[in-house]
């Protein structure tokens, strides 16, 4: 089973079988994904790679929570957001949200040929939304990487660095001198005041034009000089978050969850997101790793899908993460923690599989608590799409198989030539993962689709869709935790 770990931006490719140990398998990957992580010089200090395998299955972690933007959405905000202009653009917020909660900000800076400008900023009590445009003189796709990347911008508000989990970014190219992307901070773990100074930066990676050395930057409490900011791309803004907070409603819970050493903070309900903060005084990551295996009721027995995201670790024996969630609003008046008790085993995992007739609904049974059920596929030049929703509970995102009618595997560019990203409506509850030709050659540069990736070729080819079960899952609802919201 291939399936692809996103961070900020970036995709990552990591294989697996079936067959699985859960707590070796995620040794494994969290070992292989801090490697490449490192290898990319991405800033990680005590981050934690969460993953599905790590509950013995669908290994699908930090999944984009974004969806293209319709055209009627674009017309509604995309004089307010010029990010929204593009049918190339993702939403990773509700857009009639953002359309009613931003400030247009304009500023920008330029240093050795480059510029960025903060164009807007929506934030509350559980994100900070950026959106911003890097323009290059040279080509802009061939420079990106030589001297520094857009894409790993550092956050600080009031000065202390953005720490945490559950973030999310996106963008495009708009030709080869601009890059318009999107960054969605999750500030649900921090004290942020309605006014705060947002500050995003990057260091030049070129050291015969910048020679100065990093590390101090990624200090938790920093006032940088203009010294420093001489040697950045450097944009900041003073934001306002109180007409937002209004519709925001946050319930101060502080309870102790019996089956882990973690304590629930709080609860954010807000137009852009509702998210719980879980606080745990842990010194091994191993514990962080297994922080999200719970499900989520309601009081009406409505089971809430908790977004697949990383997990954030602090050394300092204190971290808080955030775990956001759908079909819930500010009139939801209880939740019900129910913890998981995962099968520790090598069996091989079974999937459930569908002829594709083009024939919707499928559904998916995919353990007695929950089903996948598919709406639509969609095949294309080098890419096929998948919409679906979740019934019940399934863990983090489904597992699927796409598959020619001998069994073998049909994904545009076959597994390691294929990109994976999990989108997510947060208007209509419901899903689309994409499988994207991306294939490289030895040096890492692109190789052209040929026809064998033409939408009639993968018509062809793809004949069988395939659900991986979670028959390793069972829900414990004699130690479940019940929070009164009211």
């Amino acid at each position: 089973m291939n399936r692809r770990f996103s961070f900020i931006g970036q995709e990552l490719k990591f294989d697996t079988d079936l067959k699985i140990d859960a707590k070796n398998v995620k040794h494994i990957v969290n070992s292989r994904l801090n490697a490449d992580l490192l290898e990319r010089r991405i800033y990680m200090k005590g981050k934690v790679f969460r993953t599905a395998a790590a509950a013995a299955a669908v290994i699908a972690a930090f999944s984009a929570t974004a969806f293209a933007v319709s055209p009627a959405g674009r017309e509604a905000i995309g004089s307010v957001i010029s990010y929204f202009e593009s049918d190339k653009a993702v939403e990773v917020t509700s857009v009639e949200e953002l359309a009613k909660y931003n400030e247009e900000i304009g500023t920008s800076d330029t240093k050795n040929g480059y510029t960025f400008t903060l164009d807007n900023v929506a934030a509350d009590d559980n994100f900070v939304h950026v959106f911003y445009t890097i323009t290059a003189d040279d080509e802009l796709k061939k420079n990106v990487d030589e001297c520094f990347s857009p894409l790993f911008m550092e956050c600080r508000i009031n000065g202390s660095i953005k720490k945490g989990n559950n973030n999310t970014s996106d963008g495009y190219y708009v030709n080869d001198h601009t890059y318009k992307g999107v960054y969605k901070y999750n500030i649900s773990s921090m004290d942020v005041p309605e006014r705060f100074k947002l500050e995003l930066y990057t260091e030049f990676r070129d050291e015969t034009k910048n020679e100065f050395d990093p590390e101090y930057l990624y200090q938790e409490q920093l006032e940088l000089t203009d010294t420093d900011k001489e040697k950045l791309l450097y944009v900041s803004a003073e934001i306002d978050k109180s007409e937002v907070t209004v519709a925001t409603k946050t319930v101060e819970v502080n309870k102790k969850l019996d089956w882990n050493s973690s304590e629930l903070e709080k609860v954010v309900f807000s137009p852009f997101g509702n998210q719980l903060v879980l606080k745990t005084p842990a010194d091994d990551p191993e514990d962080i790793g297994w922080l999200d295996c719970f499900a989520l009721y309601n009081e009406n027995g409505v089971c809430l899908d908790i977004l697949n995201s990383d997990l954030s670790f602090s050394s300092g024996g204190e971290s808080r993460n955030s775990f956001e969630f759908l079909k819930a609003d500010t009139d939801t008046k209880q939740l019900r923690l129910v913890p998981l008790r995962l099968e520790q085993t090598e069996r091989e995992i079974p999937a459930e599989a569908q002829r594709r007739t083009g024939t919707y609904p499928m559904t998916f049974e995919v353990s007695e608590y929950g089903k996948v059920v598919v709406t639509d596929i969609r095949v294309s030049d080098g890419r096929i799409d998948i919409d679906y929703y979740k019934d019940g509970f399934v863990m983090y995102d489904p597992g699927f198989n796409i598959r020619d009618s001998e069994g073998n595997n049909a994904e545009p560019g076959g597994k390691l030539g294929c990109l994976m990203r999990t989108a997510v409506d947060h208007d209509t509850n419901t899903y689309t993962v994409s499988y994207i030709y991306d294939a490289l050659d030895e040096n890492g540069d692109p190789i052209p689709a040929g026809e064998e990736v033409s939408a009639a070729a993968l018509d062809e080819k793809f004949t069988v869709l395939e659900v991986v079960k979670q028959d390793y899952i069972d829900l414990d609802f004699d130690n479940a935790v019940t929070i009164d919201l009211e």
